[in-house]
């Protein structure tokens, strides 16, 4: 596995400690859930949808385990890099050829935090920002053909 397929596979640290405390919460609200469900003795239309309305919020539950669980164990958590370097995790802001400017946050959708957006280390501009620096023009392959991008800031999240 090369060094860029390891970072595609990895995690930040805060990340993986959101996850686990959302697989902590979700995994107790189901336990809720369930406990509610056994108790009810009714046989009403009341209770009737309320009983589905429950099962049906244990079933998103057990989906958004499943995803919990497959990224944690999939994934390792990213080493830190050098502060200027672009890694999973790292919050870069990016001009684009136009002179516009955007800011990302690179890694998973599950690495999104506030209102950067995420952009995924396996998303063709993800890919090729993963190891350069601060002031690197990036070229990459886009719906519309090559797109060249200079890196502007590099932060940690």
């Amino acid at each position: 596995m090369s060094l860029l397929d390891h970072q595609i596979h990895q995690l930040s640290a805060s990340a993986r400690k959101r996850l686990e405390q959302d697989e902590i919460e979700l995994t107790q609200r189901r336990a809720e859930l369930v406990a509610e469900q056994g108790s009810e003795t009714g046989g009403d239309l009341v209770d009737q949808a309320s009983f589905a309305t429950q099962q049906i919020e244990i079933e998103s539950i057990d989906r958004r385990l499943v995803r919990i669980h497959d990224l944690l164990s999939a994934t390792t958590v990213a080493a830190d890099a050098p502060d200027d370097t672009v890694a999973v995790g790292s919050v870069v802001t990016l001009r684009f050829d136009d002179g516009s400017t955007e800011t990302y946050q690179v890694g998973l959708i599950e690495e999104q935090a506030g209102d950067v957006v995420a952009l995924t280390p396996t998303s063709p501009l993800g890919r090729a920002l993963l190891g350069h620096r601060v002031g690197d023009k990036v070229t990459y392959d886009a719906p519309v053909g090559k797109l060249t991008v200079e890196i502007v800031e590099v932060r940690p999240l």
